[in-house]
């Protein structure tokens, strides 16, 4: 379950913690950069690494890492950057903001139909991962809510598609190659290679796309009606480490094609373009919940060519990284260590999605008082976030705590404003198959039907995999044969 958690959203191998300690080394700082991918590459079993170090403007340092396997990347191999398409997205945004065609507040609806009836969901909540639950009060990474910016993106531009407006506004004047990308939307599916994102990063550190201002403005977090800054701006993560600012984009695709960052340094002109041909970059470390710190990869980078913004990652951000990539690999030993630090080193946060995300598969009766306060904590800090609500599930029913296991899956299933995309039936599919196990014992009828919402959801691969042994344990009785 882990897994495909995460493959619809998590993988790992057991990690020293001096993978990922800030290294003390006579080496140049592309070597120790080089040095740690290696390590991580050998870790995470990733075939093929490339990346490129952009400074102000220029490549200065780039190269192709092989791991374990028989494909390794090439520099100029072209795949899909996934997610990272949503960083050019908020860039052409902002072009439409600076031409004067665009207002961020205007309701969406001016030119996405589909929100017709939803004119409180603004631009500016579609693109900073707003507009789930009340508009403006929450981040909930959404993916098919953000994908509705094409259609924005096209009319502010003056073209007849995204494709259009994405290849005019960056792609050509960043002196980047277009490649057809059949599953290209705002969202994610843009193919490129790792020099051609190079020069869309140099394009942005010399100013070519949008002003410096409009940079900032891009890059700057977004504030809640409450006051409280949330992880994106307009597309982009941003964040402050080691005081300064760090903006970044993640991809993450099918397990066995890609995953990708972006990391830039905006006060410094650095940046970072990293891509692998499996999903490891970005899969096992949480980074939609928009914080960068997890990341072993970005912590590598930081590392070598910032230490002091490194420093701005703790011992425990350490720690948990090497935690994540235990529990990815299914390493418990490594993983019992790894918590044993993090509990050493103080109480959970609201800020603590990782240690959230690997609570359940790591509860146990040593641990069941601290995985306690990380629920409470979580669920406190975000009442109405899908995944919180998943892990918490999760986290009761591994505790045996069945009725508050029951009453949060039955939450996530009510929970309003949700787009009925991929993950959606993910979640459905998930919530009806762990509320069929939990009351299996006592309702079997009830439990049989929950099953069944969960397979009509037409959710495929290992979670309707689940859902048909578990359907087969309750009901002797085919479901070809009762739906004839």
């Amino acid at each position: 379950m882990f897994r495909v958690l995460f493959g619809a959203c998590l993988v790992l191998m057991a990690s020293a913690p001096s993978v990922r300690a800030a290294p003390a080394s006579v080496l140049a700082p592309d070597a120790v950069f080089r040095q740690s991918l290696q390590g991580l590459a050998a870790e995470l079993t990733v075939p093929g690494m490339a990346y490129a170090v952009v400074e102000r403007g220029e490549v200065t340092a780039s190269g192709a890492v092989a791991g374990p396997g028989d494909a390794p990347l090439a520099m100029e191999t072209p795949l899909r950057f996934a997610s990272v398409t949503k960083a050019l997205t908020g860039v052409l945004l902002m072009q439409a903001v600076e031409r004067g065609t665009l207002d961020l507040d205007a309701p969406a609806a001016t030119w996405v139909p589909a929100l017709s009836e939803r004119p409180d969901i603004t631009v500016r909540h579609l693109a900073a991962h707003v507009s789930e639950g009340v508009p403006g009060e929450a981040f909930v990474y959404g993916t098919t809510r953000y994908a509705r910016l094409g259609t924005v993106v096209a009319a502010t531009h003056g073209r007849d598609s995204y494709a259009e407006a994405l290849r005019a506004g960056i792609v050509e004047p960043a002196g980047m190659s277009w490649r057809d990308s059949p599953h290209l939307g705002a969202h994610a599916g843009f193919v490129s290679t790792v020099p051609d994102m190079a020069r869309f990063v140099a394009a942005l550190q010399t100013d070519r796309l949008v002003r410096r201002d409009t940079f900032d403005r891009l890059t700057r977090p977004y504030v809640t009606t409450a006051g409280v800054a949330q992880p994106v701006g307009v597309g982009w993560f941003a964040q402050t480490l080691g005081g300064e600012r760090v903006v970044w984009s993640f991809g993450q695709d099918d397990p066995d094609h890609s995953s990708a960052l972006i990391l830039m340094l905006p006060d410094r002109d650095l940046a970072l373009v990293l891509l692998a041909n499996t999903d490891e970059l970005s899969n096992p470390f949480r980074l939609l919940a928009g914080d960068v710190r997890t990341s072993p990869f970005a912590t590598a980078f930081l590392d070598a060519f910032a230490p002091e913004v490194g420093a701005g990652i703790s011992p425990r951000d350490r720690r948990m990284q090497d935690l994540l990539v235990a529990a990815w690999s299914e390493d418990l030993p490594a993983a019992e260590a790894a918590l044993t630090d993090i509990r050493a080193m103080g109480p959970p946060t609201g800020g603590d999605f990782a240690l959230h995300y690997v609570a359940s598969h790591l509860n146990g009766p040593q641990t069941a008082d601290f995985f306690a306060g990380v629920d409470q904590a979580m669920r406190a800090a975000h009442p109405t976030d899908r995944w919180v609500l998943l892990f918490s599930a999760e986290l009761n029913a591994a505790g045996g705590r069945t009725a508050e296991a029951v009453d949060t899956y039955e939450a996530l299933l009510a929970l309003p404003n949700q787009e009925a995309d991929g993950l959606w039936r993910l979640f459905r599919a998930w919530s009806y198959r762990g509320l069929a196990t939990l009351i299996a014992p006592t309702d079997p009828a009830r439990a049989l039907s929950l099953v069944d919402q969960g397979l009509a959801t037409g959710v495929r691969g290992e979670t309707r995999d689940q859902l048909e042994r578990l359907r087969a344990s309750l009901s002797p009785v085919p479901l070809t044969t009762r739906e004839s």
